[in-house]
């Protein structure tokens, strides 16, 4: 192996090529910021079309009673409708909270017919919509201008991993499907796109692809047995109460499961590509004599650190995302025992505790399989040119 052309490789780039490739950045968010200003217009300015017997409209408040129980609101059509602005909803809210509608508000507004055939408008939220769509895009330029193009591909590939839970998976455990099935194929859909298309076809995503999906399946079977075990139905919820009513034949054991499995995705994803990267790394430092047994021990070395900080993370986050029924068991004031039987808190536990099983369990079946892959001789020669020594070109 020529060990000049890897020290060339890895010159820094010339200034004039690295402002070139600044300035196509800048470009192409300046084109994106375009295109989504042009695509809010579109999706909410134009004007609803108050059809039918009910539906919603978008308008703005031009003004309100005195008592703040009416308002004149103009919709995106023009015209201005009266419509019904309580501001003092639900029993038990605080004024603090209560939507207090003003001049110049975004609002959407229910309508309906009513009595003599006259539509019935009221208040029913403000308009969202925009806002949280253009944090969207804040993130995505963000992402853009740190990132580059990895970045916009793992964006990319997140959407369409996405677009694959609404479109297949949800319908498909609507209609009956076995949640667990579902939500492996669901997944593994994910999980191609967002390993392949991010870190391109090669060992280290297959290897990363491997252990994420066989930890994924121990994941499913683990939580399977706990669910029964501990007799959660998940029923305590208003969704699922919901759900129950709306699709008579979902599993909701295997809905609460599958989550359980697509929430540790990311996690793991990002535990398994690093090891698979550090074996890849380890491999190509050590050469032909390094034997199987002792690159799978050095490679852990580096795993032991990962485990630490990524079981961190992931309990945090179930406790960021669960901190509102964390706040209502510390009002109640029960036992900790009382707390532990109720399904709320199973179900959380379930999913926190599942999820960081599965985390453990990533790192050393990442790091065989890797060791495995780039011990058997295949990806030899694609070691050597990922880690920049047969850049000639």
């Amino acid at each position: 192996m020529d060990h000049h052309a890897g020290a060339s490789s890895a010159l820094p780039r010339s200034p004039r090529r690295r402002a070139t490739g600044r300035f196509w950045t800048v470009l192409a968010l300046l084109a994106l910021f375009i295109v989504a200003l042009l695509a809010m217009r579109l999706l909410f300015d134009r004007p609803t079309a108050v059809q039918g017997t009910q539906g919603y409209a978008y308008g703005q408040v031009e003004r309100l009673s005195r008592n703040g129980q009416t308002a004149w609101v103009r919709l995106d059509s023009g015209v201005v409708v009266t419509a019904q602005a309580n501001s003092n909803q639900g029993q038990g809210v605080s004024p603090s909270l209560a939507s207090h509608y003003k001049p110049g508000d975004r609002v959407q507004l229910a309508y309906f017919l009513g009595p003599k055939h006259t539509m019935v408008y009221a208040i029913s939220d403000y308009q969202r919509g925009p806002q949280l769509l253009w944090l969207v895009l804040l993130f995505i330029g963000v992402a853009a201008l740190v990132g580059r193009g990895k970045a916009i591909r793992a964006i990319v590939g997140t959407a369409a991993g996405l677009a694959i839970v609404l479109s297949v998976v949800i319908p498909a455990v609507l209609h009956g499907a076995n949640p667990v099935l579902m939500a492996l194929a669901g997944s593994g859909g994910i999980l191609v796109l967002s390993v392949y298309f991010v870190h391109g076809l090669n060992g280290k995503s297959t290897a990363a692809l491997v252990g994420t999906l066989a930890t994924v399946l121990v994941a499913l079977v683990v939580g399977d047995i706990f669910l029964h075990l501990a007799h959660i139905t998940d029923f305590g919820t208003e969704e699922s109460m919901y759900l129950v009513s709306g699709a008579p034949k979902l599993n909701i054991q295997g809905l609460v499961l599958a989550a359980v499995a697509i929430g540790a995705l990311g996690a793991l994803v990002d535990i398994t590509v690093g090891q698979a990267s550090a074996v890849a790394e380890l491999a190509h430092l050590g050469g032909p004599e390094m034997s199987l047994a002792e690159l799978y021990h050095r490679a852990m070395n580096v795993g032991f650190d990962h485990i630490g900080s990524l079981i961190n993370t992931l309990v945090l986050a179930y406790v960021g995302a669960n901190l509102p029924l964390l706040a209502v068991l510390v009002l109640l004031g029960q036992g900790w025992q009382e707390n532990l039987n109720t399904e709320l808190v199973g179900v959380a536990l379930v999913q926190a505790v599942v999820g960081a099983i599965a985390l453990v369990l990533a790192v050393p079946l990442t790091t065989f399989v890797a060791a495995a892959l780039f011990r058997s001789g295949r990806f030899e020669a694609e070691l050597a040119s990922a880690t920049g020594h047969h850049h000639h070109h």
